[in-house]
């Protein structure tokens, strides 16, 4: 489990909801093990059955929905998304499987605070291996989308020049249901039928993930709804799509 009262990192200006956390932790072998279907994680893949069907819910169907809202976008910006659902579909990027013990326990952990499928969030963490320990930066609040603050970015940095292993940057795509343009999920009239829980990156985490890469040594980023995840290596960084 993790640690139940983690260190707060205090940040200028906080966002709504927003916490910082650090949490020092035995790196044992359970962490890294497919999450256990507990009773929280079978409530919420229940919910999510009743809303998508059994099928519907496999992060194929996800991407190949989400593929195509982004490719229906001609002529703007944002088509080039399908780029990288194009790149994960084909299996040239990404590695999927089941969410592993950590990745769901942060995953929960935010999902106490804001429950994911009636008011949905975004979570990051950056996860670090070394000296027997594992060192994780848990940072959400109540937003879809995240702030990647320094004061939490320069702690990495240095826990890598001191023998951690920068192993991934994690963050999580929620679904979202029912939503309406200009609502809290920023959505508009292209993206509003997009109800996420895909687990292809956006070019804007592309973009972040080869800024961690250089500025710290990151050497992969991990993507998870809860039930699912997809491990990308830092060779994949450079096969998806960034913004330019």
């Amino acid at each position: 489990m993790l640690d139940a009262q983690p260190e707060v990192i205090a940040v200028p200006n906080p966002k709504p909801g927003e916490l910082n956390e650090f949490f020092d932790l035995p790196d044992s072998p359970e962490w890294w093990a497919p999450a256990p279907m507990d009773p929280e994680r079978e409530q919420y893949r229940a919910a999510l059955v009743a809303r998508l069907g059994a099928e519907g819910l496999h992060q194929r169907a996800l991407l190949e929905r989400q593929h195509a809202i982004h490719t229906a976008m001609a002529g703007k910006p944002m088509q080039r998304e399908a780029e990288n659902t194009g790149r994960v579909l084909e299996g040239s990027s990404g590695k999927p499987g089941p969410a592993s013990c950590l990745e769901w326990r942060l995953f929960q952990r935010q999902a106490r605070r804001y429950p994911m499928l009636e008011r949905p969030t975004e979570f990051g963490a950056y996860v670090l291996r070394g000296h027997g320990r594992l060192r994780v930066y848990l940072s959400g609040g109540d937003s879809v989308g995240g702030q990647l603050r320094h004061e939490v970015s320069d702690r990495v940095a240095a826990d890598a020049a001191n023998g951690f292993e920068p192993v991934a940057h994690l963050h999580n795509h929620p679904f979202m249901f029912d939503r309406k343009v200009g609502d809290r999920t920023y959505a508009n009239e292209d993206s509003v039928k997009d109800i996420g829980g895909a687990l292809a990156p956006s070019l804007t985490d592309v973009h972040a993930w080869r800024n961690m890469r250089e500025g710290f040594g990151l050497k992969g980023a991990w993507l998870t709804n809860g039930l699912d995840s997809i491990h990308y290596t830092s060779e994949d960084f450079d096969r998806l799509s960034a913004w330019d």
